[in-house]
């Protein structure tokens, strides 16, 4: 019988609550959300509470919250609850402290997913995560490059043309070698951090904690393939 994933729940419920709470109140995310001036003026505590909202519409909060349970799921099986966290934060962090350099306004749990997604390319290398793990974190990844475009039509498009790629790659993924999948996450993460994607740094901060602690990550799940 397996374990009730506890970290991907307990993160999801007190994620989920104030993100949706925000479309009813549209000041809480106001209230809460990442701003460089206002942190520089003391209110640090916004480094953890724009990770409890949603910048955007209510399709990317839909798209975060649902990434963070799917991931979270499949992230805490292969990394355990304790280095979950180590990842989950350590992406966080690493996506915090590029969007306050940066000086963007916003908010949202994305680089924390980001960070699991990171610690999954690590414990995939490593043979203690499967390709069916492999190949969601790296199917995430790539969707985190749909952000870079803008405008509506283009958006879509590259979207659809990026989201049909990464369902060829769960679905085809014994077809691929094993390095494919935390090759395309940590090669995304690169090219996000080059092009001043905050995603980029989160991706990468997750591996590296990963990395850090990869002698005593778990076993992999041996049921999905």
């Amino acid at each position: 019988m397996k374990k009730l994933p506890a970290a991907t729940a307990a993160v999801f419920a007190v994620t989920a609550v104030p993100s949706l709470l925000q479309f009813a109140l549209p000041s809480l995310e106001i209230a809460l959300r990442r701003d460089p001036a206002r942190i520089a003026d003391g209110e640090w505590w916004r480094l953890g509470t724009s990770l409890l909202v949603q910048g955007g519409d209510p399709v990317g909060a839909a798209f975060n919250l649902v990434s963070l349970l799917v991931l979270g799921v499949i992230a805490e099986r292969a990394l355990g609850p304790a280095r979950w966290i180590a990842c989950y934060l350590a992406g966080a962090a690493a996506g915090q402290a590029a969007g306050t350099w940066l000086g963007l306004v916003d908010a949202g749990n994305s680089i924390g997913v980001c960070g699991l997604a990171g610690g999954l390319a690590v414990a995939v290398a490593l043979g203690r995560a499967d390709r069916l793990a492999g190949s969601v974190a790296a199917f995430y990844a790539l969707l985190l490059v749909g952000g870079l475009f803008s405008g509506s039509v283009t958006v879509i498009v590259a979207t659809s043309v990026i989201g049909a790629a990464g369902v060829q790659l769960v679905v085809h993924r014994d077809r691929l070698p094993i390095p494919v999948f935390p090759a395309i996450v940590v090669a995304t993460g690169l090219v996000l951090a080059v092009l001043a994607d905050l995603h980029g740094p989160a991706l990468l901060g997750g591996a590296a904690v990963a990395g850090v602690v990869a002698g005593a990550l778990g076993a992999a799940p041996r049921s999905a393939h």
